[in-house]
């Protein structure tokens, strides 16, 4: 949805163009509708039609994959911003004209990443054709909320199921806040540090034609392990 959107404006795509919806100013507005704003609208509209199309509402993975469908396009509607530009002589902005862009694809994306870490556990309704949460005492979703019907393994574990070794011995980074920091990658059982002399190429030297000599060095270093 976001790039046809995006595409519309842009003129990339035949069957698309800018979204020039006319709309009504309000009394207090100091600008005026105008512009190329994102086809937002021919997005959607596209994105129902193509990815919705494959997808059905007799089984539970085709009512949660439809169902966060619609929560993706909710996401790029919430995430719309109105752009403005002034016109007017010498610098003045004696006229501005204003149209609506989609946010960045990050901005989005992070909106969305919020939505996946409070995604609601469900079950299909078999009456209805309909999901409801797993846990009766939840609320039920909204439609810009994300919805799964099975819960992830849990990798730090060893689970020869899924294929998964665990995260136990691990090598991890101490000082890092990412997934090769201890703290995430030892799923907090902590990590224990262990020190190594480490021996690596040093001092290389390319020689002409065409070979590199490097000399040896040993260091000590300290690694850390997931207990």
């Amino acid at each position: 949805m976001y790039s046809v959107a995006r595409g519309c404006a842009k003129g990339e795509l035949d069957n698309c163009g800018c979204d020039r919806k006319i709309r009504i100013n309000e009394p207090t507005d100091d600008f005026e509708w105008g512009g190329c704003s994102d086809n937002v609208r021919y997005g959607n509209k596209f994105s129902r039609e193509f990815v919705d199309s494959g997808e059905t509402k007799e089984v539970p993975e085709g009512l949660m994959n439809l169902w966060n469908n619609e929560a993706g396009r909710k996401a790029v509607k919430a995430n719309i911003k109105r752009v403005c530009k002034c016109h007017g002589v010498s610098g003045s902005c004696s006229a501005r004209i204003c149209w609506r862009n989609m946010e960045s694809f990050r901005a989005t994306g992070s909106y969305l990443f919020k939505r996946y870490d409070g995604a609601s556990h469900v079950k299909m309704s078999r009456k209805k054709h309909k999901l409801k949460p797993v846990n009766k005492f939840m609320k039920k979703p909204t439609k810009k909320d994300l919805v799964y019907l099975k819960q992830s393994p849990d990798f730090c574990l060893n689970n020869t199921k899924y294929g998964s070794l665990g995260t136990r011995n691990r090598r991890c980074k101490r000082d890092s806040d990412g997934l090769d920091g201890c703290v995430l990658m030892c799923c907090g059982r902590g990590f224990q540090t262990i020190p190594r002399v480490i021996t690596e190429d040093c001092e290389c030297k390319f020689y002409w034609c065409c070979y590199v000599l490097c000399k040896k060095c040993t260091h000590r270093m300290d690694m850390h392990y997931c207990n």
